[in-house]
């Protein structure tokens, strides 16, 4: 067999599991667009790295003979393997049958198989030439298929332990271990809620390739994030979040989010949220209740140039199922589908009339939605894409002439691009459609980081719209800061509404600013911003805004 020393090898497996989740100007369809939002760079959404310490195979020439020992090669028998057929393996060294050659030629084939074997996605097999006399002629090749017989967990994660063992399960069950396999199940590892792995990954020193796994794993029971947004336009707003991580076997997690204070809008929000897994395919339950109210000082213009204000209440449920599809070291896809119930009141008045218009929706639909993030040297693509149905029962009504049986669809995406040393471009968009009237809380929302940065967030919606940005910045690295990123950044965005009395929004703006952090506990963000096209609906001018954001993980 191998000498038991050999070089380790550190790789890096970038998982989707704690990245940041999606920006929110990629789906900006239910209240959470117009709350505080952090203004990171748009790196945060790569997946993070994790690191799978691999004992590889030495592929230099046997230490029990010369490189240069000379021999006339007649015949190669092989050992083990059932990867490849047999005539594979007899042509692979044909080319050296019957002519003189070297034992350090000789373990160059002997080396190309076991590139074939990665080359197959086999990371754990090899092959190699055992000590043996090679003076007649004839070579025995030893051909090591590994997998995991065992794995061994260190580290106290609670009883969420158990849901990991079942992952690491699914790694003991295959013959031989496949690289694909290895990336799922590890990135599924790395995704429990509050959880940190490292593994180790020895190469099988046995002929049947058995191997052992390590992982140390960590968790961290709770955490919490708050984000805060201020400016000359807006009160100062926190929105906090406090998440409570893999409690029992379930891997749950558990998230409650408030925004505080209420401002001159006097906005109020809560949510809870609840996620759990159900097998070790990596399926989730999803759980979720939200309310909003809000009595905002942006207008909403009409066709016939008045403005009305409108004082929303909105409660949001919904359960669905989510399904990771991609688990790779670079790319990450999840599906997921929900039903969805919405209650709303409304209250519209109109500037100058002391009278208000009040009336209820409500909602029940179904939604399927996909999102997808790829890593290539140098680039970041994420794409979203969604399909919305509304039900039209289920005690669906509204008082308004929305259309309940809607339907709706949206995609959006974004691909940052290394420029030049440290520049960096990043193109998004995002495109919403329906032929209905929508309900409020159905219809795409622009403003703020939506593709409005020099409006308010709540600045326009309708049923169907687009908008796009393009933004360029320049990365630098400060004493005490992993991140000073100044950058500068034009959007522009269009909203229509299918039927109803609201006037087309038309947005435009270009911004600079500059985004600070340490790259783990902290963000900070200054953006001045300048409306370009429509004026700015509450404070009815194109003058600059400025905006302050900042975001702390606890």
């Amino acid at each position: 067999m191998r000498p038991l020393a050999v070089p380790l090898l550190l790789l890096p497996w970038a998982l989707a599991a704690h990245a940041e989740p999606l920006p929110g100007f990629l789906d900006s369809h239910e209240y959470e667009r117009r709350l505080p939002g952090a203004n990171l760079p748009i790196d945060a959404y790569r997946p993070v790295s994790a690191h799978l310490q691999l004992a590889e195979e030495d592929g230099d020439s046997p230490a029990w003979a010369p490189a240069n020992t000379r021999l006339v090669l007649h015949k190669v028998r092989f050992e083990g393997g059932t990867v490849f057929p047999l005539s594979d393996l007899r042509e692979h060294y044909q080319p050296l049958i019957g002519r003189q050659t070297t034992l350090g030629e000789l373990q160059q084939y002997t080396a190309r198989l076991t590139q074939r074997y990665r080359q197959e996605g086999y990371l754990l097999s090899y092959a190699y030439l055992p000590p043996q006399e090679v003076a007649d002629g004839q070579v025995n090749v030893v051909l090591v298929e590994g997998y995991i017989r065992d794995y061994r967990v260190v580290g106290d994660i609670g009883p969420a332990s158990a849901y990991l063992h079942q992952l690491l399960e699914r790694l003991a069950t295959e013959r031989p271990l496949t690289r694909e396999t290895l990336e799922r199940y590890l990135g599924l590892a790395e995704r429990l809620p509050g959880v940190k792995i490292d593994s180790q990954l020895a190469m099988a020193r046995t002929a049947d390739g058995a191997t052992l796994l390590t992982v140390h794993a960590r968790r961290k029971p709770f955490s919490a994030a708050v984000t805060v947004v201020d400016g000359n336009r807006d009160d100062a707003q926190a929105l906090l979040t406090a998440t409570s991580h893999a409690q029992t076997r379930f891997a749950e997690q558990i998230q409650a989010s408030v925004l505080l204070p209420p401002g001159n809008d006097q906005v109020h929000y809560q949510r809870l949220a609840y996620s759990q897994y159900l097998d070790a395919g990596g399926s989730q339950l999803l759980l979720s209740a939200s309310r909003y109210r809000s009595e905002p000082g942006t207008r909403i213009r009409l066709d016939d140039g008045r403005d009305i204000t409108r004082k929303r209440d909105s409660d949001r449920y919904a359960i669905g199922l989510r399904q990771p599809v991609i688990v790779r070291p670079d790319e990450w896809m999840v599906v997921q589908g929900q039903v969805y119930s919405v209650s709303e009141h409304f209250e519209d008045r109109v500037d100058g009339l002391p009278s208000a218009r009040d009336y209820d929706t409500y909602v029940r639909a179904l939604s399927f939605e996909g999102d997808w993030r790829k890593v290539e040297e140098g680039h970041l693509r994420i794409v979203s894409a969604g399909v919305y149905q509304g039900l039209d029962y289920l005690g669906a009504r509204s008082d308004a002439d929305y259309d309940l049986d809607f339907l709706r669809l949206r995609l959006s995406g974004l691909q940052s691009d290394r420029l030049l040393g440290n520049w960096q471009g990043v193109v998004s968009g995002a495109l919403y459609w329906s032929d209905d009237r929508l309900p409020d809380s159905e219809r795409a929302g622009f403003g703020g980081q939506s593709f409005g940065r020099g409006y308010p967030r709540d600045q326009a919606d309708g049923d169907k719209g687009w908008g796009v940005a393009y933004e360029v910045n320049y990365s630098m690295h400060a004493n005490w800061l992993a991140l000073v990123q100044p950058y500068v950044v034009v959007d522009t965005a269009q909203a229509w509404h299918n039927r109803g009395p609201v006037q087309d929004a038309h947005l435009a703006s270009a911004a600079l600013g500059v985004r600070l952090g340490d790259g783990r506990l902290f963000n900070v963000a200054l953006e001045l911003a300048k409306p370009l096209a429509d004026v700015a609906l509450d404070s009815l001018d194109r003058a600059p805004r400025l905006t302050l954001t900042l975001g702390v993980q606890m």
